[in-house]
C-alpha cells in the first residue's frame, strides 16, 4: 500500500472537524489487537449509500478495516474475530497480494477514510464501491516521512445469508472484542479498483476529500502526524442497544 508523500508548508489547516488534532498527540500508539508497528485508525462518514452503524454498515466497516490490518500484519489472523469465516475460501492468498511494508523498526501511523460512493442491491447481495482516502507517517532513520495515500476505489461484494450481525453503537475503542459478522459473508473483495485508464468511480474518489482529512501536512517531522479518532468507533459490547 504506497503512501503518497506531497509538500506542504510546515503547518496544516483542518477542514470541517470538529476534532482538534493535536501535536502532542503524536506519539505511535502500540494496540495489541493491531499487527506490530501499525498504529491506525478508521474513520466512516455516514452517507446515503452506507450508514455505518446499521447492520450492513457494521459488517462492512469490520471487514474492510480487518483485511487492512491483516494485510499490515501478513495474516488473516490479524482480522477482527470471525473475518476469516466472513472472508472468501482465498483470503491467504488475497492478503499476500498486498505485500506489507509495516515492521516494528519501520513503523506506520495513520488514519484511513472510507466513504460510501454507490451500490448495486441484488436479492440477496450487494456490491458497494467506497472511496479511501488517509495520511500517514513512516518511519525511516530516526525521522518521519508524512503524506497522504492515494484516493482509490474500493469494491466489496456482501452476501446475505443466515443471520443478520448486529447493529454495533458508536464507541470509544478502536476494534470491536467479538465477533460482528453474523452469518454474511464477502465473496469478492477489490482493496485498490484502480485501472490504467481511470475509471468513473477513481475520477469520484479522486474528486471529493472527507471533511476531517487534513488539507496540508508537512513531509517530515521527527514525530509522527498524530491519528484522528476513530468514528463511529466500536463499543466494548458490540450490538448492545
Amino acid at each position: 500500500m504506497a503512501a503518497a508523500v506531497v509538500g506542504g508548508l510546515g503547518l496544516t489547516v483542518l477542514v470541517g472537524s470538529s476534532e482538534p488534532y493535536t501535536r502532542h498527540s503524536a506519539h505511535p500508539v502500540q494496540d495489541e489487537h493491531m499487527p506490530p508497528g501499525l498504529d491506525i485508525t478508521f474513520r466512516w462518514p455516514s452517507t446515503p449509500v452506507l450508514d455505518p452503524q446499521s447492520s450492513e454498515g457494521t459488517f462492512v466497516r469490520a471487514w474492510v478495516e480487518s483485511f487492512e490490518l491483516a494485510t499490515a500484519g501478513a495474516s488473516p489472523a490479524w482480522g477482527y474475530p470471525g473475518f476469516v469465516e466472513a472472508a472468501p475460501s482465498n483470503i491467504d492468498q488475497m492478503i499476500t497480494a498486498y505485500p506489507t511494508e509495516v515492521t516494528p523498526d519501520r513503523r506506520q501511523v495513520g488514519t484511513a477514510f472510507y466513504t460510501g460512493l454507490r451500490r448495486v442491491d441484488d436479492v440477496d447481495r450487494t456490491r458497494i464501491i467506497l472511496c479511501r482516502h488517509g495520511y500517514r507517517s513512516v518511519q525511516h532513520a530516526g525521522r518521519w516521512a508524512i503524506g497522504f495515500d492515494t484516493p482509490r476505489p474500493v469494491e466489496i461484494d456482501i452476501r446475505r445469508v443466515g443471520d443478520e450481525p448486529s447493529a454495533a453503537p458508536r464507541g470509544g475503542e478502536r476494534t470491536p472484542g467479538t465477533d460482528v459478522f453474523g452469518g454474511w459473508y464477502t465473496s469478492r473483495y477489490d482493496f485498490a479498483a484502480l485501472y490504467p485508464t481511470p475509471t468513473a468511480d477513481q475520477k469520484a474518489c479522486d474528486a471529493t476529500t472527507p471533511a476531517a482529512l487534513p488539507r496540508w501536512l508537512p513531509t517530515e517531522d521527527d514525530q509522527p502526524w498524530p491519528t484522528a479518532p476513530s468514528v463511529p468507533g466500536w463499543s466494548a459490547y458490540p450490538g448492545a442497544v
